[in-house]
């Protein structure tokens, strides 16, 4: 009998650890949003994979820390790399040769950081569905609101989060025709790595429009 208790003792004691260790979906959201905070001094990186009808699809190759940005953008044979400081704009155009250096204006400094974004708040405006739980990650469904009037929000999102990391595996949606992922997320970028040198060029022809 004594066994038959201590069986059940232990049986008590498992599934009490279970229901302490599960998370809820926003549980884990809130985890991986404050680790991404955090992380915005360290500085971020992503790629934002984009699929358009007639378009095509290209990929942009993300750093950002601080006011800094350096974009990689390749799609239909043609690359482009651009910089950004809150004050200048650089784009190199590989196909060209050419760099255009200009002013960098507010709204386009609000709109290239915005992809960066992508993972704050997320779950506002939705409802959130745990999917499937996997040893290394939690899949999250993420279904508008009925109370969600926002137009420019998509029906729903599919979002990946490690559990090693608590990192964003990917964030997937589709908004009419477009289908956007965002993927490849870590953290770590050197001022050095988003900061434009014209050495690195030294064959490039310079267009100044500033």
């Amino acid at each position: 009998m004594r066994i038959k208790y201590i069986a059940a003792a232990l049986v008590a004691v498992f599934f009490w650890g279970i229901s302490l260790s599960a998370q809820t979906p926003e549980e884990i959201v809130r985890k991986m949003s404050e680790l991404l905070d955090r992380a915005d001094a360290e500085g971020i990186v992503m790629d934002l994979n984009m699929k358009m009808p007639v378009v095509g699809s290209f990929t942009t190759h993300n750093l950002v820390r601080g006011d800094r940005m350096k974009s990689t953008v390749t799609g239909k044979g043609k690359k482009v790399i651009m910089w950004y400081d809150g004050t200048t704009n650089w784009v190199y155009d590989e196909q060209a040769g050419e760099i255009t250096v200009s002013p960098q204006k507010q709204s386009d400094s609000k709109k290239d950081n915005s992809d960066m974004k992508a993972f704050e708040s997320i779950t506002d405006g939705y409802d959130l569905v745990l999917e499937r739980e996997t040893a290394d990650a939690w899949y999250i469904l993420c279904k508008k609101s009925k109370s969600n009037k926002d137009k420019d929000d998509p029906a729903k999102m599919d979002l990946a989060v490690s559990k090693a990391t608590y990192l964003p595996i990917y964030l997937r949606m589709k908004q009419s025709v477009v289908s956007v992922s965002i993927e490849k997320v870590s953290i770590g970028v050197s001022e050095k790595s988003v900061t434009f040198n014209p050495a690195e060029y030294p064959n490039a022809k310079i267009i100044d429009k500033r």
